[in-house]
Formats: C-alpha cells, structure tokens, sequence
C-alpha cells in the first residue's frame, strides 16, 4: 500500500516535492523551495530519507530542483534521475546523478529491483519531462509541469495501454485559466506590428515561453530582436535537442541580436537582470513593457513609472488541458498540484471531465 507525503507543491504555486512509500521504500518526485525571499524548502525530514530509493526530476527549474542540496545534506546518495538537458542545465554538480537520454523514450528503464520508469516530454522546457513509475505492483504517473500547447516543445502522454494509475501527480498551475496559446502569439505579433514607433521590453524567464515567443516573433515581424546571452544558451539548446521539438518547428537564427541598441528593437532581458532591465526603460521612455506571466517580475517589483501590457501566455495547464489530461490518465487517486486553486480534497467529477 502507498503511503503518500506532500511535502510542498500542493495548494500552493511551488517547492515541489512528493514522497511515496511503499513496503519500507521510498521514491520522490521533484524536489523543489519555494520561488520567495526565503527559498523555503520541503518538508523533509531524516525519516524521509532513510527510506529513499530515487529522485525523479521533471525538469530544472528551482521549484523543482532547488532542495536537491537539501537532500544531500541530509545524506541521501542513492541516485538522482533526469533527462540529460536536464543535467546540463544545472547550476551546480549533483551526486549520484543518472540520466537518460532522447533515444530511451517510450523504454522501461530499470532502476533497481522494485523501481522502474518510463518517460516522456512535457513541453514546459527543453529537456522536462513527465515519468510513469512502475513501483513493485504500483503504477504512478508525474506529470511535472506540462504544457499541451507549446508552439515549439512537445507534450506527449504515456502510450495507451490499459493501465490504470494507482496515483497520478498533475499539474494544475493555470486551471483558473483557458488560454490558446497560438493565439496569444497571434495577437501579440499584431500588437507589435501596430506599434511601429515602440521598442519591446519583455523581462523573460529561463523557459520554453520564452523561446517560444522569440521564434514566432522571428518568424512573423520585421523587428531586430536582442536576446540576454543566458537566453541565447537557451536557444542553443533547442538546435542540439531536435527530438523535443514538433517535427515542423525549429529556432531560426535571430535577426541582428548583436546589433546595437536601438528604438524599434525587441529585448528578451532575464527577469532577475534588475540592472539591465532599468537602463532600457530609462533609455527608452516610450518602450512598451510586455508581461507574459505571472506578475512578479522585476518591473512589478519596482516603481519604474511604466504601464504593462500583458500578454499571458500559459505554462501550465488550463482548465481545458486539465480536463483532457484527467480523462487521459486513468487514474483511482488523483493528486493536482502547482496551484493555489487545488489541494489534497480537489476532485474533478466524471461528468465535467468527460465532456463533449
């Protein structure tokens, strides 16, 4: 029998961290602090990791990775499994680390006697990832953070074959929303062109939204576009890694990111790059700020006397994607996690998941 611990992630946007038990072993998905002043981690305790077998990681974001020196203070060294972009996208070496690479998709991939997984990709970030976890005769399902629409990243499920999931872990970050996100690239595109006398100022997070929206705006303006050299790591990754791209999409090379400054140009600047952020919007005092998330980035968190256009582009599931996914993953417990908006007693009722 599974005996299961939220240890964070759950009716709150972060720190995701799932501890499962069962005959004496222990396995944990993501391990994750909180995005706030005080990084707050999960709830861990030495009781957790006395037991633990594996780490399964979805993809390198701090709320999901952010503890992982937690656990190795804490003297956890059993293995820690993620994809290799995964890997690659870390700040700092992790022990005992494992990864699996794109011709593994789709495989069960052994862990150790009693532990097995399959894998496949979420459409968050290059390189993130969903598991389904064979663990002795249970079967769960990790979403990670899923994006079921992403312009250039994939979101698969696992093949349809009958099993039913003892426990599924899905995100839920946007179900108070239903976004296309197709069309918010549309719009925002028309938006641009309608303001020819503007720069863009889009303060951007290390994520598949970001390149998301510098590729369509490649394709679909005339606008020079200057991106912040951590983003344009990022953009590198996506030549490397053609197998998490939809067939037909890929990054085109960007127009002139080298250029110098100019007034007419777009400006992809790492949301924490305070500095940089600042200098543009004193620079250009007519340049119009783009908020494509969440509002909690640098210029909400300052008085910089400028309006914010926003442009929500989803990075989670909606309330549709919800639906579909809950109807897709056959599931006797299901747990929704990343959102204020769901908790331990959310339960989604037959009726309004099977739905024309």
């Amino acid at each position: 029998m599974l005996n299961i611990d939220i240890l964070g992630g759950v009716g709150e946007y972060g720190r995701n961290c799932f501890y499962i038990e069962n005959r004496g072993q222990a396995i944990l998905l993501d391990c994750g602090i909180m995005k706030n002043a005080e990084k707050t981690p999960p709830n861990l305790a030495p009781a957790h990791i006395k037991k633990l077998q594996a780490v399964f990681i979805s993809h390198s974001h701090i709320d999901h990775v952010g503890a992982l020196p937690l656990l190795k203070k804490m003297g956890y060294s059993g293995q820690v499994l993620m994809s290799h972009r995964t890997a690659q996208q870390l700040q700092q070496p992790i022990p005992n680390l494992h990864t699996f690479h794109p011709d593994s998709i789709g495989k069960w991939i052994k862990v150790n006697d009693c532990i097995a997984f399959q894998w496949g990709y979420s459409g968050h970030l290059i390189g993130s990832v969903w598991f389904k976890i064979q663990f002795f005769d249970e079967v769960l399902f990790f979403s990670g953070d899923y994006v079921a629409d992403s312009y250039l990243l994939k979101a698969t499920l696992p093949e349809e074959d009958g099993t039913v999931y003892d426990v599924a872990f899905i995100d839920s970050g946007h179900i108070e929303k239903c976004i296309d996100n197709l069309e918010v690239l549309q719009q925002l595109a028309a938006f641009i062109k309608a303001q020819q006398n503007h720069a863009f100022i889009f303060p951007s997070s290390f994520s598949g939204k970001t390149v998301d929206m510098i590729s369509y705006l490649s394709e679909h303006t005339s606008r020079a576009i200057h991106v912040d050299t951590k983003l344009q790591n990022l953009l590198e990754q996506y030549d490397e890694d053609p197998d998490n791209l939809w067939p037909s999409k890929k990054v085109l090379p960007l127009r002139h990111q080298h250029l110098a400054d100019s007034d007419h140009m777009l400006y992809f600047v790492m949301e924490q790059n305070d500095a940089r952020l600042e200098e543009l919007v004193k620079k250009y005092p007519t340049a119009i700020v783009i908020q494509t998330g969440y509002a909690h980035s640098s210029l909400k968190r300052k008085d910089l006397n400028r309006p914010v256009t926003e442009f929500f582009y989803k990075t989670h599931p909606d309330y549709r994607d919800l639906m579909k996914l809950s109807q897709c993953i056959h599931a006797r417990k299901t747990i929704y996690f990343h959102s204020t908006h769901t908790n331990l007693a959310t339960i989604l009722k037959r009726e309004e998941i099977n739905y024309g």
